[in-house]
């Protein structure tokens, strides 16, 4: 298995970084990943005006995958997610969406598969991607914001078990990821969860001149999920919605008015993050509901 150190990073998904691995369709790939913070906060009390925000969110890649191009899919199956012993959490004033005075860095033990929190709280850990994608179209996207590309999704369900299906833009498509989480809340509202380092395995399988799949979309073991992202959270929400309705359009019997009024009945439109430049969205929908026939 091909292994992508973690000092083969970047802070931005562009055609113009030159790929650090190759791998072909159907190759598993590790990819070992610093902290959201470039593992700066060392220690439970950090002094945050010490960190260097300019070393944010770095992304381990790019993988070039072979074959791929533009109007290709990509999807990548995570196989495995392998965390560091212990993880950071920050809040500073004036970010995210609470009143909190100050700004804090805390460290957390992760043991027997609990975050060991305070006052004797336990928290059951869900390892996942925060920040996973290609290269976009044109120009370059910071690995802070979360787009049609990919990008921070900061998606709870991009575990274990989860594929994510993203645009091929480029020749390669120069997948990079990074920024894990031990666990995370839908919205993260606080702008981190448990930043971890450790590492990812995946396989990567190349699907030629798919327009059906709506990107970046997930298929986790039991729902599909559409996402989108936008300034806006009512944009965001009709994106992510309407990415949905047309895939059981395009994958199932169902008309748009039979597939809108199921989407009301068992569809879930969740917000998945409010704390990046960009807000995100989920529709999701459970497999098999509708009697669909998806191949990928």
């Amino acid at each position: 298995m091909k292994t992508i150190n973690r000092d083969k990073t970047s802070f931005v998904f562009s055609k113009d970084i030159p790929p650090v691995e190759h791998a072909g369709s159907g190759e598993m790939v590790r990819f070992q990943c610093q902290d959201c913070y470039c593992d700066q906060i060392t220690e439970d009390g950090f002094d945050f005006s010490k960190l260097d925000r300019r070393q944010g969110n770095p992304a381990t890649g790019p993988l070039y995958v072979d074959g791929a191009e533009p109007g290709d899919v990509l999807r990548i199956d995570v196989k495995k997610i392998d965390l560091a012993s212990s993880g950071c959490a920050c809040v500073r004033e004036g970010a995210g969406i609470y009143e909190i005075e100050g700004n804090h860095c805390k460290r957390y033990p992760v043991a027997g598969g609990f975050v060991q929190y305070a006052h004797g709280i336990k928290v059951p850990i869900k390892p996942m991607i925060g920040v996973i994608g290609v290269a976009p179209i044109g120009g370059e996207e910071s690995t802070r914001r979360p787009g049609e590309h990919g990008g921070n999704l900061d998606i709870k369900d991009l575990c274990e078990g989860t594929s994510i299906y993203l645009p091929v833009n480029v020749p390669g498509a120069l997948l990079s990821m990074g920024d894990l989480h031990a666990v995370q809340g839908d919205g993260e509202t606080v702008i981190c969860a448990l930043e971890m380092s450790g590492e990812v395995t995946v396989e990567v399988t190349l699907f030629k001149k798919r327009s059906d799949i709506p990107t970046p979309f997930l298929v986790t073991k039991t729902h599909y999920m559409t996402t989108a992202a936008s300034d806006s959270l009512d944009d965001c929400n009709v994106k992510a919605a309407r990415k949905m309705h047309r895939f059981l359009q395009d994958h199932s019997q169902l008309n748009d008015t039979e597939s809108g009024l199921l989407l009301s009945m068992a569809g879930n439109l969740r917000i998945s993050q409010v704390v990046n430049p960009l807000k995100g969205c989920i529709m999701d929908f459970p497999i098999g509901l509708a009697n669909e026939r998806f191949e990928g």
